[in-house]
């Protein structure tokens, strides 16, 4: 795999822009890297051996692709790779917890709320706050009773202590009360701003969640009809749109570019490459580190740098692989954030666009095959992820997501705008206002279609949907039959099947629903659910 721009066919074409020269071919080295990351990560998590079998598969998966690639120098890179990972996360994991000694009491916080957690400054630590409270993000102080989060109470559950340890937070400050909150000035208080002059509550809400990734409060707005506007993002198979990603990065590059390319002279069009680099550096520091945008911003300071330097287009499994390679090196939490998951396979299935755009017939535009098979690759390969976080499937997402690429390639620029103009941003919010209008008005109507719903998938399952995506791919690549592909889905349909038919469950399932205890009793002729109310 070079690092060059491939087309389906394998040939490598030159990039389009002319003051670039032909494309560089280096070792496919980020790929294998990027694995030994991860399994280097995987065995320092552990998590009673399921982390530690997983982790020795990555690895050995990571060694087997590294050897005819590097001819021995990769394999070593791999080890010290692995163990960095490995170090790191034993260090996330032996962190020591400065507010331990405070768990259980009456406190008062003072530090930086962003609108998810509370930065204190002393002790250096970050807070959940329960309930989270609306408003601006600035300096705040708020009093409440420091207590351990809950970890998954029910088979399948959410794991909400396990959930704010990757994001850094131990405790959480319940029943908090706001004592005072000095809104955030400078560069952010004035972005911000921006996105509220002229702008109903909900419309800068949205704003903020779109161009920040700021979603509290929007989470907390609900539609006429009852549904929680969050809960309706979810169900619409939009909830991507406020997680910054390749979307916001994509856009910020394209606007750049457009506008660089009529304001500099001839002679000073080089410039643009060190000034988009500085735009995404400052986007960057605007939004705060999280991993989607992280990601993003990586995979396109990468393909910038290497545009500036002459080394032409680089290959996105390449860029893919550095940019896993320093996120998890700078937090190897992340590994477990789904956020980082969906973003990672997100791109991944977006390489095999082109692929199955090919199979579409050839009258149709470009334009239009890409925007029908963009989604759908996007959805099959985050598939797993996303049944097994969320329970459900949005069935109308492509035609949602379809309406609402064409708002948001108008919404995300100007906002922009909005937010650079600060206060002044009047005359860009006429405009902004309809169109956040719209897409709220989009997202409430597809947020009340058709789901299907999921259980759990155990590891089996993800083996299973492993084996059928590689079938997949190779399929699209020519290098299996196509009649291999329905036989694949097939197999592993019978295979995730036969165990519950051939042996049925004799189980019993105790259930924490809040108000007292709940005992599920499953045999093959019985199933009987138990609830025992709280005196």
């Amino acid at each position: 795999m070079a690092l060059g721009w491939h087309t389906g066919t394998g040939e490598v074409l030159a990039p389009a822009d002319p003051l670039v020269p032909a494309t560089w071919h280096a070792p496919a080295y980020p790929v294998p890297a990027a694995l030994a990351v991860i399994g280097g990560v995987l065995l320092g998590f552990g998590a009673a051996g399921s982390g530690t079998v997983w982790g020795a598969g990555v690895l050995l998966l990571a060694l087997v692709l590294s050897w005819p690639a590097g001819k021995g120098w990769l394999l070593a890179a791999c080890l010290l790779l692995a163990a960095l990972g490995f170090v790191r996360e034993r260090q996330r994991q032996s962190a020591p917890d400065p507010l331990a000694s405070w768990v259980g009491a009456q406190v008062t916080l003072q530090g930086d709320w962003d609108g998810q957690v509370l930065h204190l400054k002393s002790p250096a630590a970050a807070v959940a706050l329960a309930p989270k409270p609306q408003g601006s993000a600035g300096e705040m102080s708020v009093s409440g009773r420091l207590v351990r989060p809950d970890g998954r109470r029910i088979p399948g559950g959410f794991d909400d202590a396990f959930w704010l340890r990757v994001q850094g937070v131990r405790e959480v400050l319940v029943a908090a009360d706001v004592k005072h909150l000095i809104p955030e000035a400078g560069v952010r208080g004035w972005f911000r701003s921006g996105l509220s002059v002229n702008l109903a509550a909900r419309q800068s809400a949205l704003l903020r969640a779109v161009e920040l990734g700021e979603r509290n409060d929007i989470s907390q707005e609900q539609f006429a009809s009852g549904l929680n506007v969050r809960d309706a993002f979810t169900r619409s198979g939009l909830a991507h749109l406020m997680a910054l990603s390749g979307q916001n990065v994509a856009l910020l590059v394209g606007v750049l570019t457009w506008l660089l390319s009529r304001l500099l002279p001839l002679r000073l069009t080089h410039l643009r490459y060190p000034i988009m680099l500085a735009a995404l550096a400052g986007f960057l520091w605007l939004v705060g580190p999280s991993p989607s945008i992280t990601r993003a911003v990586l995979m396109g300071a990468l393909v910038l740098l290497s545009l500036w330097l002459g080394r032409g287009k680089l290959d996105v499994y390449g860029v893919l692989g550095l940019a896993a390679i320093a996120s998890l090196l700078y937090q190897p939490g992340w590994l477990f954030d789904g956020g980082f998951q969906l973003s990672f396979l997100a791109v991944l299935g977006l390489t095999l666009s082109s692929k199955v755009a090919a199979l579409l017939p050839e009258k149709w535009p470009l334009w239009l095959r890409l925007a029908l098979v963009v989604t759908p690759c996007a959805e099959l390969a985050t598939l797993p992820v996303v049944l097994s976080t969320f329970g459900q499937l949005p069935l109308l997402s492509l035609p949602a997501n379809l309406a609402a690429a064409a708002l948001m390639s108008v919404l995300v620029p100007l906002g922009y705008l909005a937010g650079v103009l600060g206060p002044l941003a009047g005359a860009v919010n006429w405009l902004l206002g309809p169109l956040a209008s719209a897409l709220l008005r989009l997202v409430e109507l597809f947020g009340q279609g058709p789901l299907l719903t999921w259980g759990v998938i155990s590891p089996a399952g993800f083996a299973v949907y492993g084996v059928f995506a590689a079938a997949l791919v190779l399929t699209l690549y020519r290098r299996l039959p196509l009649w291999v592909l329905p036989l694949t889905a097939l197999l592993g349909a019978s295979a995730t099947a036969l165990p519950s038919v051939l042996r049925p469950p004799n189980e019993i399932v105790y259930l924490d629903v809040g108000q007292g205890d709940s005992s599920l009793i499953r045999t093959p002729q019985l199933t009987m659910l138990m609830l025992i109310p709280l005196p």
